[in-house]
């Protein structure tokens, strides 16, 4: 049997894996393919910290692997814990806090298996129908590309970096 801190580790490495590939398309924006390759990166990114982060506190690996809808609730968690972590207070912290929990539900929906029982198709890797027509992430504008370049949203890049990192030590 693989050991929970095996799993913990390696869903780790990916989420830095993923998150090195978003953090390459913000230093080289000529390089991207589309909007929704960013956007699935940080949407795999922070699925996978938040899975390794339920491992850490004794959550099945196995268990986790079998759906997606982890990032609206756990994401927050990790961060606040990220900045405890950082040695900053929680109180002066509270507007990145409350810009994360937006974020981390817009983040979660990117995924296409969570579509908020049918009231957001919209998702980072596959065309869905609206009406009559069928939409594609190539051609949509998503909501966490916007909220990640607010101040609060550069505050959390950053607190997910470190949260990834202080996991890979």
């Amino acid at each position: 049997m693989i050991a929970s801190a095996d799993w913990m580790r390696e869903f780790a490495r990916q989420a830095d894996a993923d998150l090195k590939a978003w953090e390459k398309y913000e230093q080289h924006p000529e390089a991207l393919a589309a909007e929704c390759h960013k956007m699935l990166f940080l949407q795999m990114a922070c699925e996978k910290t938040c899975k390794a982060h339920l491992i850490q506190a004794g959550a099945d690996p196995e268990a986790l692997q079998k759906s997606h809808g982890y990032t609206a609730k756990q994401l927050p968690i990790v961060i606040r814990q990220q900045i405890v972590f950082a040695k900053k207070s929680i109180k002066g912290m509270e507007w990145v806090v409350r810009h994360v929990k937006l974020l981390a539900e817009e983040i979660d929906v990117l995924h296409p298996a969570v579509d908020r029982d049918g009231h957001r198709p919209d998702n980072c890797e596959y065309p869905w129908p609206a009406g009559e027509t069928l939409r594609s992430p190539l051609d949509w504008t998503f909501q966490p590309s916007g909220l990640c370049t607010a101040k609060a949203g550069r505050t959390f890049l950053k607190l997910l970096r470190a949260a990834i990192d202080r996991i890979l030590e």
